[in-house]
């Protein structure tokens, strides 16, 4: 199996770091315990989820550990992705159902009580697609407002876009990128260029699909305390599911977990 430059780096980055994280840590049987804490997706997920899920830990102790991003970098990196994706994509004034859309926006953004000021913008797109940029810019499809079936639906997928913001998905990603790039002899106006292009689908199998997970089980309580149905936040992963071809290679190499998997979650915290 070919091994692309993307896959070795994110690997030599999660070893080093994580050895390191280890060497320096005061309380050697404090970390499991911290790790094993209140941890849903072990209970709920992919055979796979759970080692992938304490590796990302130490990932992102490492992380948060390393360095700041100050708020002119954040700034200059989301300035950077909105120029590009006005110069791929056409943003819409006017979309179906915008009035719902936009009050469902509304609703969620308030419970979420963020000092981010987040900012939806509407993609002319047929792909069923949503993602997130520093700055809190929230970006839906065309196609994604077509294949949602009520607005239960779309304040989950909404609460799990703020989800990604607040759970430091996003700041975690650019710094994993500078410090490969540093590893690997990158400047750093190429690295914030290349930031600025591709954020979204960096470094994002295998280990990153527990992001996903974390964004999940956000947007579920999210949209749960503003109101909405929690037996609808389901059945965007139960219409994707159906098409859904489950493999390990796949599960590698897959930018999110699988439907069916995080279907079973969301039903799990329904349960609980």
């Amino acid at each position: 199996m070919k091994i692309h430059k993307n896959t070795f780096q994110i690997l030599f980055f999660i070893v080093l770091w994580s050895i390191q994280s280890r060497s320096q840590s005061e309380q050697p049987y404090g970390t499991q315990a911290q790790l094993g804490s209140n941890n849903n997706i072990v209970d709920c997920g992919h055979l796979l989820d759970g080692p992938s899920y304490y590796i990302k830990q130490l990932e992102n102790k490492s992380l948060d550990n390393m360095f700041s991003l100050t708020q002119e970098q954040k700034q200059q990196i989301g300035k950077s992705n909105y120029k590009e994706i006005l110069k791929k994509h056409k943003l819409l004034n006017e979309f179906p159902n915008k009035s719902s859309v936009l009050q469902t926006f509304a609703n969620v953004k308030k419970v979420a009580n963020s000092t981010t000021a987040f900012k939806l913008h509407i993609i002319d797109s047929k792909d069923i697609n949503a993602f997130t940029m520093i700055g809190g810019h929230i970006y839906l499809t065309t196609g994604l407002l077509s294949y949602v079936d009520s607005m239960d639906e779309l304040a989950f997928i909404l609460g799990h876009e703020i989800g990604h913001h607040e759970k430091l998905h996003l700041e975690r990603k650019v710094k994993k990128i500078m410090a490969t790039s540093t590893f690997f002899g990158a400047t750093g106006v190429e690295e914030f260029t290349r930031i600025a292009i591709d954020l979204n689908n960096k470094f994002s199998a295998p280990f990153d699909q527990i992001n996903e997970y974390e964004a999940d089980e956000y947007g579920f309580e999210l949209a749960k305390e503003t109101g909405y149905d929690v037996n609808r936040f389901a059945d965007f992963f139960k219409k994707l599911e159906k098409n859904e071809k489950r493999s390990i290679l796949a599960k590698l190499n897959s930018t999110h977990p699988f439907s069916s998997d995080r279907r079973k979650c969301v039903e799990n915290y329904i349960a609980n």
